[in-house]
């Protein structure tokens, strides 16, 4: 058997369906035809960072590390934005690169970048195959990528070794071991700060996503038996869902969440990555224990006690065993916030709102469908406004927030949910970043709804130049393609909105079509209310 076969035939055996790319002429130009032959599917896209970013989409919804290639130097280099992404939000990523074989790895100096080098502070791990370690290595890769805080691996296949015949393995597949259980003394000590909080709050974040699958149901079991408020970072909108009575709406350290936090009397932070925090002091007075799968060692907040262990068990055992507490909130008070916060954001203007363009998307687009957003001015507002019904229904970057996330991520969703429909309210700055991949859309008929936010500017540039003192912004104003002419290029549905009424129209013509085609809407806003919105949510 030849090295790319069995590297193939691990992958599938551990449960990989994808991968996605822009193949070299080496090593994996042949992964690409031993994916096919064991039942994987390869989807070409138009640059390595989308490949990246679709394979970390993949690996956030099926726990199984998603599958991207590039060749070697300027294939590598194109995948470090991508692979950054998946580093800081904590997505499990296999990333194979074409590599020169011994005979001129040491010899060649054209396209020769030191691939290990290179991805060293973007990755968990960089290693490279050879004959008689290959098998060790994408084991080590499997668990190094799923192991918390979960991230992307690199590994560089010898261009010379991919043909080469290798001995069969003793096993295909790579398993995930046991997670270890919070210790006794621990439990206690956390069992005891619970029962005497009398308004403790809760914030879910992404290292909740390490847990067992039962996470979500064992979370709403433990908010439900305490009464206790719940905040959610922006990586998991929907862990509990937006409409549930104890839901606070998202935590990103900002303004909206001071009503709430300072009437409170401990934090329970349940999964909680700094990674996602705003870049400033923990300034909260409240006490916190720390329910996650590894120690607090960052220490960007300090935890008074700290339950280390697969989450799922913590959340289970301490509302099986914590029988005399219940908080002293009222369901209203939970319900007051999230109206509040609504209402202030709704600031209205002349022209179609950034509110109007996510509540009338909200509002028409199926309740079980997945969204993406991308980053920018309208990302502080979605994450706010928008209802996410169940967990993993809600993807953006928020760990590195990289502009060009939320089109790859909505083609990585359809590819993986077919018969669902998938939304994605992209501002135009990050849109133009990844226009090429209109034509992966259609080259594999993965018919996803693009609204684009569009305004001409980088909105969020401008706000921030503007806080600065100048009142004329430079250097944030792009020229706006003619979006109708665009979509008719790639013969793909296109309508234009200047307001609320034709938007709702452009919506609802878009997502009851089942032809097959990606559909492209451009929501032309007007940027004003954006100061004011921005003020009310956080510090720019």
């Amino acid at each position: 058997m030849k090295m790319y076969q069995a590297v193939c035939k691990t992958l599938k055996a551990s449960g990989v369906d994808f991968l996605f790319g822009i193949p070299g002429g080496g090593s994996t130009a042949d992964l690409i035809n031993g994916a096919e032959d064991e039942g994987m599917q390869f989807i070409l896209t138009q640059h390595e960072s989308s490949a990246a970013i679709m394979a970390g989409v993949v690996g956030d919804v099926t726990g199984v590390p998603g599958v991207c290639m590039s060749t070697l130097g300027p294939g590598a280099l194109n995948l470090c934005n991508g692979l950054a992404q998946a580093y800081l939000d904590r997505s499990p990523v296999l990333a194979f690169t074409d590599r020169y074989g011994a005979e001129l790895v040491d010899l060649a100096y054209r396209q020769k970048i030191y691939h290990n080098d290179l991805f060293k502070p973007v990755t968990k791990l960089s290693v490279g195959l050879t004959k008689t370690n290959w098998s060790e290595m994408l084991a080590r890769g499997f668990r190094t990528a799923r192991m918390p805080r979960k991230g992307p691996v690199h590994i560089d296949f010898p261009n010379d070794l991919s043909q080469a015949e290798i001995s069969e393995p003793g096993s295909w597949a790579f398993t995930e071991g046991a997670w270890p259980e919070v210790d006794g003394k621990s439990l206690d000590a956390g069992l005891k700060r619970i029962s005497r909080a009398k308004k403790p709050v809760a914030i879910v974040g992404l290292g909740i996503t390490t847990a067992k699958n039962e996470v979500f149901g064992q979370l709403k079991k433990f908010v439900e038996r305490f009464n206790l408020p719940t905040f959610k970072t922006a990586k998991v909108k929907g862990a509990l869902p937006d409409n549930h009575p104890w839901s606070l709406g998202v935590f990103m350290g900002g303004n909206l969440e001071q009503q709430i936090i300072e009437k409170s009397d401990l934090l329970i932070a349940i999964g909680l990555d700094p990674v996602e925090l705003l870049p400033k002091k923990w300034s909260y007075r409240q006490p916190i224990v720390y329910i996650d799968a590894i120690p607090n060692i960052e220490e960007n907040y300090h935890a008074d006690i700290e339950l280390v262990g697969e989450i799922s068990a913590t959340l289970q055992r301490l509302h099986e065993d914590c029988v005399d507490m219940e908080s002293s909130w009222q369901v209203r008070e939970i319900g007051e916030y999230r109206e509040n916060t609504k209402a202030v954001l709704n600031v209205k203007v002349d022209g179609l709102s950034v509110v109007e363009v996510i509540n009338a998307t909200r509002e028409l687009t199926p309740a079980d469908a997945p969204l993406t957003i991308d980053v920018g001015a309208n990302k502080l507002l979605v994450i706010e406004l928008w209802d996410a019904f169940a967990p993993g229904s809600f993807f953006m970057s928020n760990g590195l927030a990289t502009m060009g996330y939320a089109i790859p991520a909505a083609l990585a969703l359809q590819a993986l949910h077919p018969n669902r429909k998938v939304v994605s309210l992209c501002g135009d700055g990050g849109f133009m970043m990844r226009l090429p991949e209109l034509a992966t859309a259609v080259q594999y008929k993965l018919p996803i709804v693009m609204v684009i936010i569009s305004d001409g500017r980088l909105s969020l540039i401008d706000v921030k130049q503007i806080k600065k003192g100048y009142t004329a912004p430079k250097g944030t104003c792009f020229a706006r393609p003619n979006y109708i002419d665009l979509g008719h290029s790639f013969g793909i549905p296109t309508w234009r909105a200047d307001s609320e009424e034709e938007l709702r129209g452009a919506l609802a013509g878009a997502l009851s079509s089942d032809d097959g085609m990606p559909k492209l809407i451009e929501a032309r806003i007007d940027p004003s209310s954006y100061p004011r919105q921005f003020d009310a949510v956080r510090e720019l």
